[in-house]
């Protein structure tokens, strides 16, 4: 019976036991349901430790065709931000591996052997805590502290347990390299500095690239305070932060005892440096329209600094007020890439980009009528064409001196920028053929009122930008390709803006303007500059637009922004200087190795449609060019009337006898009695001695051989009485 009972009372105690592990089974099966729920309610309910932009947003940068920094824009939320770059790809360089290095060894050492928690650091910072009684090292991985800069929340116990579950997500989505490119993006340095990148440029003045011990101990030790450590507000704390991390790294075995000692001799900044401010105007419209955050331009840093440099001395000789101002354009004619943009003199004071405003462009536009006129045969270079006071219709134009030289040149009207002649020609091809041609090329024209002829002499609106372009066509023989700021765009394929030979005339009278106001200065390599100016109406704009073949091309404007009345600033005495300042600049900047190939001369040869002959090889109906005779296609015949045909003169009374005509086309030779006067003529008037009384024969022969004659009675005396 006792036996029985004890039996009994065991199977009871097994029973027991049995069901209490049934009962635990079902617990942990339900922690086990529990736990699985409350994970994929994570999953399904909390937002990805990635936000909806993703990478994060980063400073606008404008850099030069070799990468150099012209202008950096804070990001929409006010943060100076650069992207983190772990090697060098796409262009970027890397962060110095040494610096990623040392910072992993004191922020998380198995930062690549992980999934986002470290137990092992855990445990540790829990243990410091239970002996201490305080925090003595923390426990948040790269990755967590990644999870916290992409989304902030604030520090409680149960954030940090959704931050280490979002640290375990959050290396399922990113690479490791992905993650710690971000951190180092969005680390914050004091202040609105954000990244790796923002700190070395605005404390340091560098990139990333390079970084001494002392710098990467007070790079890794500002983001754990970066308020307190600021070096530009909090010196010293930031130099005690810097040298603690120093001999820490020591510790650790990461720096030797040499190089701790030259870290803590070295200087930490007192205050940010300042970003680069060049190509003001340019890189704030290209940041505003273009939407990325890196803008690689054409532009050349060194050769932009220069000129600014030349601006800012420029613009405190015109005045500091701003009412007069300057733009500067740089062009290389292999290309049209754009070199160096000045859009004013001083952009706080006159942020227009003038390189783009339309003014009225004066004597500027007169290469082009000439041009035009060379390409349509009835004009050469050695023609003679006549400048006096002339009036066309209503509108009576004077040269800008007031002076007028009678029969010159072409060559000479161009290169002294005679009003007159440019207007006889301008009325014979037809400005609204000289606007079109421009349109044709994509240039703005004004088309509100039909064109006139004081188009020859600013009638017109255009801006530098334009007016540099045609230019650089000169240097091109002919070929018109818009300006790009753009290194890496293709090459458009060039339109014809004037004929080949048409050009070379063009460029041949500019080259070979007269010494006294032609020649480079000292220091510009190759042959002289070609170049010509323009004065607006009431001195409210000067120009010089000048070109080297194979160069470059470079375009001046100086005036007043507000349209106001200018005093005695005219392209010779205002632009000139300072075109030919930059030309000597140009010449001090070394292409680097590969650029060179592109400089070629592209200007070379001479068109087998020139004519290099003198004026009187031309054929006769290029030798003279004038508004009442044209190319003498339709002009009238010479005709005599003085002395009146049939007509009796005494000789006392006229010991010297004029003889005038008018008609035809010079040059002109008078015959008396079949024997030549002289030589030939410019003008149809002249006057001779006659040898005696009786029956002469006078006759005039023009250029084209047409002639006229008229028979005169001279005599003496009494007989001219009767």
């Amino acid at each position: 019976m006792q036996v029985r009972d004890e039996a009994e009372a065991s199977q009871v105690e097994v029973d027991l036991v049995q069901h209490r592990k049934k009962k635990l089974l079902i617990a942990l099966a339900a922690l086990t349901i529990i736990t699985g729920c409350s994970v994929l309610l994570l999953f399904l309910f909390l937002p990805s430790p990635l936000p909806e932009v993703f990478p994060p947003p980063c400073s606008t940068k404008v850099v030069d065709r070799d990468g150099r920094l012209l202008r950096l824009f804070t990001t929409k939320d006010g943060y100076w931000r650069l992207p983190a770059h772990l090697g060098n790809t796409d262009g970027h360089t890397a962060i110095d591996p040494q610096f990623i290095r040392l910072l992993l060894a004191c922020e998380d050492k198995r930062f690549w052997s992980h999934h986002g928690v470290d137990p092992l650091a855990m445990s540790r910072a829990l243990l410091q805590f239970i002996s201490q009684g305080r925090v003595v090292s923390g426990a948040s991985t790269i990755t967590m502290q990644t999870v916290r800069l992409l989304r902030p929340h604030p520090r409680s116990l149960w954030w940090k347990l959704l931050e280490m579950f979002q640290a375990l997500r959050l290396e399922q989505q990113l690479s490791k390299e992905e993650i710690l490119a971000t951190y180092l993006t969005l680390t914050p340095y004091g202040g609105n500095i954000e990244g790796i990148e923002a700190a070395c440029r605005f404390y340091f003045q560098k990139n990333a690239t390079r970084i001494t011990p002392s710098e990467a101990a007070l790079l890794i030790s500002l983001p754990q305070s970066p308020e307190r450590r600021r070096p530009d507000r909090q010196h010293e704390q930031a130099v005690v932060a810097r040298n603690r991390f120093l001999h820490r790294l020591y510790d650790e075995g990461l720096l030797t005892a040499e190089q701790v000692k030259l870290g803590l001799e070295q200087p930490i900044p007192h205050k940010r440096s300042p970003t680069p401010f060049l190509a003001p105007h340019l890189s704030q419209r290209l940041a505003r329209t273009t939407g990325r955050e890196e803008i690689r331009t054409s532009l050349v840093r060194p050769l932009q600094e220069q000129l600014e440099s030349i601006a800012g001395q420029v613009q405190d000789r015109l005045g500091a007020d701003g009412k007069k101002t300057l733009a500067i354009l740089v062009v290389a004619n292999q290309g049209r890439r754009v070199l160096a943009y000045i859009g004013s003199g001083d952009f706080w004071s006159n942020g227009i980009d003038l390189t783009r405003a339309r003014r009225s462009p004066g004597s500027a536009l007169k290469p082009f009528i000439y041009g035009l006129a060379f390409e349509q045969g009835f004009l050469h270079p050695e023609t003679r064409i006549l400048d006096r006071p002339t009036r066309f219709g209503g509108y009576g134009p004077g040269n800008f001196d007031g002076r007028f030289r009678g029969w010159i040149s072409v060559r000479e009207a161009l290169q002294r920028s005679l009003n007159l002649p440019a207007v006889q020609v301008l009325e014979r091809v037809g400005p609204q053929r000289l606007l079109s041609r421009f349109a044709g090329l994509g240039l703005a024209v004004d088309q509100d009122k039909p064109p006139g002829l004081s188009l020859a002499l600013g009638g017109t609106a255009a801006s530098l930008k334009e007016l540099t372009g045609l230019y650089a066509a000169l240097a091109d023989r002919g070929q018109f390709k818009p300006l790009s700021y753009n290194p890496d765009a293709p090459v458009p394929s060039g339109q014809k803006m004037l004929s080949r030979a048409a050009t070379w005339y063009v460029d041949d009278i500019l080259r070979t303007r007269p010494p006294r106001s032609g020649l480079a200065p000292k220091g510009v390599q190759g042959s002289r500059i070609r170049y010509k100016t323009g004065t607006s109406y009431g001195y409210r704009d000067a120009w010089a637009l000048g070109y080297t073949p194979g160069g470059h091309t470079v375009g001046v404007w100086i005036g007043r922004p507000d349209w106001g009345y200018g005093k005695e600033t005219t392209g010779a005495n205002s632009a000139v200087p300072v075109l030919f300042r930059v030309f000597a600049a140009l010449n001090t900047m070394q292409e680097p190795q590969g650029k060179q190939a592109e400089v070629k001369q592209i200007h070379h040869g001479i068109p087998a449609e020139v004519l290099l002959v003198r004026h009187n090889q031309l054929p006769v109906h290029l030798q003279w060019f004038s508004r009442t005779a044209g190319t003498g296609q339709g002009a009238n015949k010479p005709r005599i009337y003085f002395p009146v045909d049939g007509s009796t003169m005494q000789l006392e009374q006229e010991p010297l006898l004029a003889l005038k005509a008018q008609g035809g086309i010079p040059p002109f030779h008078w015959l008396v009695n079949g024997r030549p006067l002289g030589r030939e003529h410019r003008e149809a008037i002249t006057s001779y001695s006659p040898e005696g009384p009786g029956l002469t024969q006078i006759t005039l022969v023009d250029s084209r051989g047409k002639r006229d004659s008229v028979s005169v009675w001279l005599a003496q005396g009494e007989a001219a009485g009767r």
